[in-house]
């Protein structure tokens, strides 16, 4: 039966994030079966993830960068910069990528990453207990123009442009006859990551068990860190699931750590059939070589900042229902960041909250939209057009914003058409997150709108 989760929330900020603190965790490492130590540490905005070998004497960095992916082990990922490795940390990328971590230095103390209960839960409860930290500087995702395909024998995966991150995993049964195929879909948020992926724990079937030994691995491996999946489709050793499609969850965990090695999970509906590490890894390649390639677009097509005067010139807003002063930057079609100064003189302080003034949540997702018109409506495309309000979605209000507040506002293009734009903002006062909506325009004829 197929599992969906449907939980919407767009709680991910669209600034970069560390941990707030070291998050620890130590114990036995699943392939090696050596004691390790690890310490997932602060690490500056967009300086990615590293690896830091604290055992070994010039405690050398192992980037996670393409260039340095391998699969050593064979069954698992890992990465490698001169003579220092670090292998089986697709648990470890799925954990960061899931609750959000952009930029984290991790200290090891071995050559492979404690396995804990064969779950990402472990290191998520870690780094949560730790803190997150929001760094001043924004998140980069990877948006898709056409879909992207690849394959290998009867394995492919499937991306498809969407607004949002969705994966859809199909898990067949290798020809075994006890075990049935699962089918799950999930959109991928922390709230979901947390409750619905990260649990689900590594398996290896029983006939597998031999030729795993022999190889010399799964050297850490036992019942309180496997499943071992008899012929009847059952975990061994007295085990129960804690899902039912379990092993499509623990797919989904590892595919999300796999693709987290491209620097950036894309916004799109990835679809996986029988996904392997080699598979999800020669698609994480080319998800970083079009990283790149989207950075070196958004530099190129950075715009000059507008004024007052510039901003006038593009909306049909004036004072006192314009709601933005300056736009600081423009980034082609796809997003703008501008800003208010939110003085005790506006208008609507004098009669919202009187004695204790604070800014409408309603005008501060007016504002956001403006930014919004400036980005569509700066454009040829629509010279004597209008940008009206027709849906607005997700709409959250996390802190009051008082007279002398700056508002922040980032507003990214999700979708445009000739008729219709779709559009996600965030409002920050400093680094902390005031407001956040998606909305979508009409875009109409300026004499058809009486």
């Amino acid at each position: 039966m197929p599992t969906s989760s449907t939980d919407r929330s767009k709680d991910e900020s669209t600034l970069q994030q560390t941990v707030a603190s070291p998050a620890v965790v130590s114990g036995i490492s699943l392939m090696l079966g050596v004691e390790a130590t690890m310490r997932v540490c602060p690490a500056a905005p967009n300086t990615g993830i590293a690896f830091q070998r604290v055992d070994q004497p010039a405690r050398p960095t192992v980037a996670v960068v393409p260039e340095n992916l391998v699969s050593d082990l064979g069954r698992s990922t890992g990465v490698r910069a001169g003579e220092a490795s670090v292998q089986t940390i697709e648990h470890v990328m799925s954990a960061l990528a899931g609750v959000g971590i952009d930029n984290a230095l991790i200290e090891i103390d071995a050559p492979e990453p404690p396995i804990g209960d064969g779950s990402a839960s472990p290191l998520v409860d870690a780094i949560i207990d730790a803190g997150i930290a929001t760094q001043a500087v924004p998140r980069r995702r990877l948006r898709l123009s056409e879909p992207i395909h690849v394959e290998h024998g009867d394995r492919r995966i499937d991306l498809i442009p969407s607004d949002r991150l969705r994966v859809t995993f199909v898990f067949d049964n290798y020809g075994r006859a006890g075990v049935q195929t699962q089918i799950a879909t999930f959109d991928i948020t922390p709230e979901t990551y947390q409750r619905e992926i990260a649990p689900a724990r590594t398996f290896c079937f029983e006939d597998e068990v031999a030729a795993l030994r022999s190889a010399g691995l799964g050297k850490g491996a036992d019942d309180s860190n496997v499943l071992v999946i008899d012929e009847s489709g059952q975990p061994g050793g007295g085990h129960a699931f804690r899902f039912q499609d379990e092993m499509v969850r623990h797919k989904v965990l590892d595919l999300i750590g796999d693709l987290y090695t491209a620097g950036s999970l894309p916004l799109a509906h990835i679809i996986a059939v029988r996904s392997q590490h080699a598979l999800n890894l020669q698609l994480s390649r080319q998800l970083a070589e079009l990283c790149r390639q989207q950075q070196e677009i958004r530099v190129s097509e950075l715009e000059p900042p507008l004024d007052l005067t510039q901003i006038e010139g593009i909306l049909p807003h004036r004072a006192p229902f314009l709601f933005i002063d300056r736009v600081v930057q423009i980034e082609g079609e796809r997003r703008i960041v501008a800003v208010k100064n939110v003085t005790g003189n506006e208008d609507f302080f004098r009669g919202h909250f009187p004695g204790r003034p604070i800014m409408p949540g309603v005008l501060i997702v007016e504002a956001l939209a403006q930014a919004g018109g400036v980005l569509l409506m700066r454009s040829p495309t629509f010279a004597g057009k209008l940008a009206l309000f027709m849906t607005i979605e997700d709409a959250k209000f996390r802190r009051p914003v008082t007279p002398g507040d700056q508002l922040r506002l980032e507003v990214e293009a999700l979708r445009v058409r000739a008729r219709v734009g779709r559009l996600r903002g965030a409002a920050y006062v400093g680094d902390t997150l005031a407001a956040e909506a998606t909305f979508s325009f009409a875009i109409a004829d300026r004499d058809a709108v009486g």
